[in-house]
């Protein structure tokens, strides 16, 4: 039998993350409490709640609602340097009749929804495919 992969995400383990929490939070709400496009709403704070105010709960509320957002992007490299995946045609190093065709590629996440520029990849995609290049 084998054990299934024990991972630990480390989040917030670092110094520099965990300050970047806390000022994350605390820009969110000066955006949303102190400006006139949000105030007109009168906002409520839900999490953690406008009755956490210390660094350090505001690190415990950050720690306990920090997740993967399952939009991974990133993960092959194009270009052609020894840690690139794929090339320019979207082609796996080393390996013939085999592409990379997802946000994997992409070299940084969106700010929006990963699914339109994947769209825009695959349109790339079927393009040097039907070129054949």
């Amino acid at each position: 039998t084998r054990d299934d992969p024990m991972i630990k995400m480390n989040y917030l383990s670092s110094p520099e993350d965990r300050k970047v929490a806390i000022a994350g939070i605390k820009l969110a709400r000066k955006i949303v409490m102190e400006t006139e496009t949000f105030k007109k709403y009168e906002p409520e704070e839900f999490r953690p709640g406008s009755h956490i105010t210390d660094d350090e709960e505001l690190l415990i509320a950050a720690s306990d609602y920090a997740q993967t957002i399952f939009h991974p992007v990133g993960t092959c490299k194009m270009g052609s340097d020894e840690n690139a995946v794929v090339d320019s045609n979207l082609r796996v190093h080393g390996i013939q009749n085999l592409r990379v065709i997802d946000a994997s590629i992409m070299p940084t996440i969106t700010s929006g929804n990963t699914n339109a520029p994947t769209i825009m990849i695959a349109e790339k995609a079927a393009d040097l495919i039907l070129n054949n290049r």
